[in-house]
């Protein structure tokens, strides 16, 4: 008997090539499902980035912050006229400032501030901080934490909810230098996700953002890889991301970087690598940390304060003007 028959005849059809090919193309969809962890991020497109130098006019120092702020590293909105900040490290407290950087209360919480790096606001008024700051890229503790509503409280300690996670995709606590984009600066929401973009310190430097994705609920979770954005070639403290936030309507992205800012715009899923940017660069150099729209059109910034002299300021970035030169070019 052929072998063909025989095969046929215990159930095992001879394979065609063709016929795998057709199946993997529909089987395809559902193994990426997980997100783009079977994809090496410094092997996505990268996309053409245009470069807007900013005007005078549209970025200025509006004020100073308090004493107690010393390394501002994050920043979301209050109300429309105040903003939440805290310190990086150490006491932890929350701040708030107005927009001329004036304190107006202070939020302490029953929570450990190690290593606390942006603050995110989703539109049921809930406050997250990413406690994520991963220098070495060795931690495999890493939070989120969760508070309801803060303007609403009136005590003096607030416990929050605790989101604790790893990243899908890490396996060695620290991976090698080639290997090192698990330090993250920049939080948000959108829709109904959590999403991290990570603060790239790797060795040559690739240029890529990773972006993980996390639900909004406290407990034990994994930051699933869903993109990532090439922004830059480097040096890598001119493109690493040090601070991110959504605008209202959620049809821009901002990225913070010491001296500029990515605006994403153009997506419509949590590949946010689809959309078009802008890099704006700001012509003063910082460490910029934290990054919050107020409107579609106009975005606050904060820095730490460093050697007592430098920094230690809000701005006001006017994006109309910004983003009219943009459409013009485009």
């Amino acid at each position: 008997m052929k072998r063909q028959n025989l095969l046929a005849n215990q159930g095992i059809m001879k394979f065609s090539p063709v016929k795998y090919w057709i199946v993997l193309i529909f089987l395809s969809p559902c193994l990426a499902g997980k997100g783009n962890e079977r994809i090496p991020a410094d092997s996505l497109p990268r996309k053409q980035i245009k470069t807007v130098t900013v005007s005078k006019n549209s970025f200025l120092q509006i004020g100073t912050l308090p004493k107690q702020i010393e390394e501002a590293s994050g920043l979301a909105l209050a109300n429309q006229q105040n903003f939440w900040t805290h310190n990086d490290d150490g006491i932890p407290v929350l701040y708030c400032i107005g927009r001329d950087g004036k304190l107006i209360r202070t939020l302490h919480l029953n929570n450990t501030n190690n290593g606390w790096e942006d603050l995110a606001r989703d539109k049921e008024g809930n406050l997250y901080i990413g406690g994520f700051g991963n220098n070495k890229n060795d931690k495999k503790h890493l939070t989120i934490l969760i508070i309801k509503n803060p303007e609403s409280f009136a005590g003096k300690i607030y416990s929050a909810d605790i989101i604790n996670f790893t990243y899908e995709d890490q396996h060695d606590f620290p991976p090698p230098q080639g290997k090192r984009n698990f330090d993250a600066d920049a939080l948000i929401v959108w829709r109904d996700s959590l999403f991290i973009f990570t603060k790239n310190r790797t060795a040559p430097f690739s240029g890529y953002t990773k972006v993980y994705r996390l639900p909004k609920s406290p407990g034990q979770h994994t930051a699933v890889l869903v993109d990532s954005l090439f922004l830059g070639s480097g040096p890598m403290m001119d493109d690493w991301v040090t601070g991110a936030d959504i605008s209202p309507n959620g049809s821009k992205l901002a990225l913070l970087g010491h001296s500029r800012v990515w605006i994403v715009s153009g997506f419509t899923t949590d590949q946010f690598s689809s959309g078009e940017i802008v890099k704006i660069e700001l012509a003063n150099y910082t460490h910029k940390a934290g990054v919050a729209f107020t409107s579609e059109n106009e975005l606050f910034i904060v820095d730490e304060k460093e050697f007592g002299i430098l920094g230690g300021v809000i701005y006001l970035l006017r994006l109309a003007e910004i983003m009219a030169i943009k459409s013009a070019d485009y």
